[in-house]
C-alpha cells in the first residue's frame, strides 16, 4: 500500500504545479497498484482517466495475450506435425525404398 501512498502523493503536487504528464502518469500508477490485488479501482475523471477505461484497457490486453498465445500453440502443433512427418518419412523403410540402378554401365 505504500506504492499507492506516494503515488497519490505524487499526483496531489503534480495537480498543484499545473503538471498535466505527470497526473497521467502518477493516476496510472495508482490504479495498477489498486488493480493487482483486487481493490476497487479509483477514477480520475478530471484528467479523463476513468475506472471503466483501465478495466477496459486491462481486458483488452488480456484478451490480445490469450489469442496471441492460441496462435502460439497452434504454430507449435503444426511444427511437431512437420517434425513427426520427417521422422516417419525417414524411418519407413517400405515407403521411400527405390531400386537404384546404374544405368550407365548396365547392359541393355
Amino acid at each position: 500500500m505504500g506504492a499507492i501512498h506516494k503515488a497519490r502523493k505524487g499526483y496531489t503536487i503534480a495537480k498543484n504545479k499545473y503538471e498535466y504528464d505527470k497526473l497521467e502518469h502518477y493516476a496510472r500508477i495508482i490504479q495498477e497498484c489498486q488493480h493487482d490485488p483486487g481493490l476497487p479501482i479509483s477514477s480520475f475523471d478530471d484528467i479523463g482517466m476513468s475506472a471503466d477505461d483501465f478495466l477496459s484497457e486491462i481486458a483488452e490486453k488480456e484478451n490480445n495475450n490469450d489469442s496471441n498465445q492460441v496462435e502460439q500453440v497452434s504454430y507449435e502443433q503444426e511444427y511437431q506435425t512437420d517434425q513427426q512427418y520427417e521422422q516417419d518419412r525417414l524411418t519407413d523403410d517400405n515407403a521411400y525404398s527405390e531400386n537404384l540402378r546404374d544405368d550407365y554401365h548396365s547392359e541393355v
